[in-house]
């Protein structure tokens, strides 16, 4: 009878050699299982090396997959760089990641979170026409210029607030406007240069008991670096009723960029009060501008307050035929390239119909008629408006952004790149407008990653993807990874902004 098949105890163990099968005697067709099928290999062990054969593109796209999936955790999570145990990663959420000793035109954006080697310039409220760029300043903050050069500058100090009378017919004076300067053709220097906007002034408020009218606060004073000072309007002088003698510093108007009114007085003991005078300083390159308020008039029935000085003429005091009048503005086109007044001295029309105030960018007047103790206006708060022809102000690098050092535990020999980069202006060429390399030695010799168009994986959030796996190290072997991109034929047309950066390595 033929033998079909060889059970268990007819072959001792050790009696069939490797020499006794042939090549090609058993194939896979032969075998219960199919070792060339993976899938059919569900339990033992499988030797190290053959792990190597798993084709390298079965893996590329979960490489991919897993370093993108570190960026999304680590930007969720809010994090800075961190470090895996064959990867390192890095956001950009800080610069702790980056060598600043070795990069070089890198500007990191901490806004948007990114580095370019783009200095643009930036602060306060930005506007364009024709072909002007404008950054106003209506509050306190930082002037960056991205690039030194000429740049022209209107800035007004804070208004001075209003006097306060006693009663009605007792006047407080104006307030005066913020000294005013002008400047064109300036040369800025680069980097940040602190603004400080000067607060408007309070407003005096009269009392009853003791019977006394209150000055107004002088405004503050709105400060370009260490460059120029636009001094604050002074405040308007008061009147208390009833005393004949009060010390003259309760009843004039304060000194400042333009001066306060001085304060009407019902005693024919003061028939004049005088008001504040302007102290607004000069400096080079720029022009100053600021006027004296308006002297108070009294006679022995009520008092006419004085209205504050603007910046563009003094302020005038009551007479028997006019009310006192603020004194005008001055117009200024920096901000639009349209004329805007700035600096209109505080008004003060004392009748018995009631009081008419104008603040504007200056002083303010009493608020109301038709009873004692009303309080002064608030002055009005400074501004700096600073203007340039657009892209004088920004410079356009190329930009080298190399890593800090991450250690290994052994010396790999091959690089894998995850990075994401948008555009900020124009649209950059991978490989063409971006290079990137690898180090394992700290940046002392380089390995290219070669990457190209055909490395883009897409596009997610306005951010392209650009990926590269399994680049064997040419350069110097090590265990010190650095990364280094590079972006190239950078301009005004051309600016490239890198946001996330994945060196892994084996």
């Amino acid at each position: 009878m033929t033998l079909t098949k060889v059970v268990g105890g007819v072959i001792a163990d050790g009696t069939i050699a490797s020499v006794d099968i042939t090549d090609s005697t058993i194939t896979n067709a032969k075998m219960a299982v199919d070792p060339s099928n993976a899938s059919n290999l569900s339990s033992g062990d499988v030797p190290l090396a053959q792990l190597g054969n798993v084709p390298d593109p079965d893996l590329t796209a979960q490489k991919g997959d897993i370093a993108l999936l570190a960026f999304k955790t680590q930007a969720n999570g809010n994090l800075a760089r961190y470090n895996l145990v064959d990867q390192s990663v890095d956001a950009f959420e800080d610069a702790t990641g980056i060598s600043a000793a070795d990069s070089t035109n890198e500007v990191r954006d901490s806004a948007g979170k990114y580095y370019s080697g783009a200095a643009v310039a930036s602060g306060g409220t930005v506007t364009s026409y024709s072909t002007y760029t404008v950054h106003t300043f209506t509050a306190s903050g930082t002037y960056s210029a991205g690039s030194g050069g000429s740049i022209d500058v209107m800035m007004i100090g804070g208004g001075g607030g209003a006097g306060s009378g006693q009663q009605s017919w007792w006047g407080g004076g104006g307030g005066g406007a913020g000294g005013m300067i002008e400047g064109t053709a300036y040369t800025i220097a680069t980097g940040d240069h602190t603004i400080t906007i000067g607060a408007g002034g309070a407003g005096g408020v009269a009392t009853n008991s003791p019977n006394a009218g209150a000055k107004g606060t002088p405004g503050g004073d709105t400060i370009l670096g260490s460059i120029a000072t636009a001094k604050g309007g002074g405040g308007g002088g008061y009147t208390v009723a009833g005393i004949g003698s009060q010390p003259a510093e309760w009843t004039w108007g304060l000194d400042g960029g333009s001066g306060g009114g001085g304060a009407g007085d019902e005693n024919t003991g003061y028939a004049t009060t005088p008001s504040g005078a302007s102290t607004q300083a000069s400096f080079p390159g720029f022009t100053s501008y600021g006027f004296a308020g308006g002297g108070g008039v009294g006679n022995s029935n009520n008092g006419g307050a004085g209205g504050g000085g603007g910046a563009g003429g003094a302020g005038t005091g009551p007479s028997t035929t006019a009310a006192s009048q603020g004194g005008p503005g001055r117009a200024n086109s920096l901000q639009t390239g349209v004329n805007i007044t700035y600096g209109n001295g505080g008004n003060i029309k004392e009748d018995t119909s009631g009081i008419t105030a104008n603040r504007g960018h200056g002083g303010g007047g009493n608020i109301t008629s038709g009873g004692p103790y009303n309080p002064g206006f608030v002055g009005s708060s400074g501004v700096v408006v600073i203007r340039y022809t657009t892209g004088t102000m920004s410079v356009y690098n190329n930009m080298t952004l190399e890593s800090n050092t991450t250690t290994t535990a052994t010396a790999p020999t091959k690089g894998d790149l995850v990075f994401t980069y948008s555009n900020g202006a124009g649209t950059a060429v991978v490989g063409t407008n971006i290079t990137a390399e690898y180090s394992a030695d700290a940046g002392s010799t380089w390995t290219d990653f070669g990457i190209a168009a055909g490395d883009v994986q897409g596009t997610t959030g306005g951010h392209t993807i650009v990926t590269k796996n399994n680049v064997s190290l040419t350069s110097t072997s090590g265990t010190n990874m650095r990364y280094r991109i590079k972006t190239l034929v950078q301009s005004v047309s051309l600016a490239t902004r890198i946001h996330a950066v994945s060196l892994g390595w084996s």
